[in-house]
């Protein structure tokens, strides 16, 4: 398998926040570090959170912490009043024809280029393309023939039931889950259609560590008081790390937030992260950082009273694994059945369903000694389950065993 050549496939890489891109490019740092041949395949699109139209870096080659990427230009988009259109839709749960949905993907994110340059130099490889909702990785399973693996990162929402999910599952060579709820998923909506290979396909999930010497920060007394005066930060917070996206559930976060602030009236809510920072609202109780440099990330993740994650649709949510690598709690979404999953075998959070949940819940984790003792919890369930040793044996396990049944 180490002469096997290895080639991830992703719209976007780099340092910026987005969960399947951190997994892509961790993943595939982590492979190369143990002996493996592994190249990256992403577009001149800098981020998600940018025009996924335009070209805002170089095409070519580089290295980036030993993995050789390879940039290509992302196809022009001409369909934007169709886009707005199924995008209308989509919000407002009305039905898209097949037609349209295979329409609307391909021309999300994609790059005819690299999608040639895939076709010609990855005979022999692993390639394995992810996040599913996106054009490129579509195109990709479509063109390679039975040849492309994908890491879906599947979550329920509209786009997960189209045609084009269907088409890409079962096109593809390989299917590697984040956790055990994704593969239940995929199963309960294409496990007639699909078959037995959704059942068999491996859970790999994500090995997380921290790249910080976080326990010797945090003892560092001036480090922290250093970081507190750079934000100008309360001295107890809650925080939210990620997207600021309606679909993250922000509408909600800020609402019941609000409502705490009736019982709290000195409870601020601290942002990290990229995203429209419209929907963090500009008044008391509220601070938005944007993107702040790594190390600065945990250490005020480390000083927080617990990570508040409302939304309903992640595969993994590594966000959760490092707050508990900080030692610090969790509150989730009862609707989100991947996050509450890891609350539950991890003790390590608390799921609400409401206001009046969400409002207890803070309460509860507003006594630090109570939420330090949760959050111990949460910490042995990441140190015993997503380690980079135990993924990549299961990665590497769950691959051998596809090729020789096939």
């Amino acid at each position: 398998m180490s002469d096997t050549p290895i080639t991830f496939v992703t719209p976007w890489y780099g340092d910026f926040a987005g969960g399947a891109e951190v997994a892509a490019r961790t993943l595939a740092e982590q492979l190369h570090n143990r002996g493996f041949a592994v190249q990256v395949l992403t577009t001149c699109c800098r981020s998600p959170f940018e025009s996924w139209w335009q070209n805002t870096l170089s095409p070519g080659v580089e290295n980036i912490n030993g993995v050789t990427v390879h940039r290509f230009p992302v196809n022009q988009q001409d369909d934007e009043d169709f886009h707005h259109e199924i995008n209308y839709k989509i919000i407002h749960g009305m039905e898209i024809d097949p037609t349209s949905q295979r329409r609307f993907v391909e021309n999300t994110i994609n790059s005819e280029e690299l999608i040639s340059y895939a076709k010609a130099n990855t005979q022999g490889h692993l390639v394995i393309g992810m996040p599913y909702t996106q054009g490129l990785i579509y195109s990709l399973v479509k063109s390679l023939a039975g040849r492309a693996s994908v890491i879906p990162c599947l979550h329920d929402e509209p786009q997960f039931q189209w045609i084009t999910t269907s088409e890409m599952l079962a096109q593809s060579r390989q299917i590697f889950f984040l956790t055990d709820e994704e593969r239940t998923l995929a199963i309960k909506y294409y496990g007639r259609s699909i078959g037995r290979r959704l059942v068999e396909s491996p859970v790999i999930g994500v090995g997380v560590e921290l790249p910080v010497a976080l326990e010797h920060l945090t003892l560092n007394n001036s480090k922290i008081k250093d970081i507190r005066a750079k934000y100008n930060l309360p001295s107890q917070f809650f925080v939210y790390v990620g997207r600021k996206d309606v679909g993250k559930n922000i509408l909600d976060l800020v609402n019941y937030f609000r409502n705490y602030r009736l019982y709290d009236i000195e409870a601020t809510l601290v942002f990290l992260g990229g995203g429209d920072a419209n929907l963090v609202p500009n008044e008391q109780g509220f601070l938005d950082l944007g993107f702040v440099p790594e190390e600065d990330k945990y250490l005020i993740l480390s000083q927080a009273l617990g990570l508040i994650n409302l939304s309903q649709n992640e595969s993994f949510s590594l966000v959760l694994m490092e707050a508990w690598l900080c030692e610090v709690p969790v509150i989730v979404h009862h609707g989100g059945e991947v996050t509450t999953a890891h609350c539950r075998k991890s003790q390590g959070g608390i799921p609400i369903s409401s206001s009046e949940e969400f409002v207890a819940a803070l309460k509860i984790l507003s006594n630090q000694d109570i939420g330090k003792a949760i959050a111990k919890s949460g910490k042995r369930y990441v140190k015993s389950k997503y380690t980079w040793n135990s993924v990549i044996d299961i990665f590497l396990r769950g691959h051998i065993k596809n090729e020789v049944f096939n």
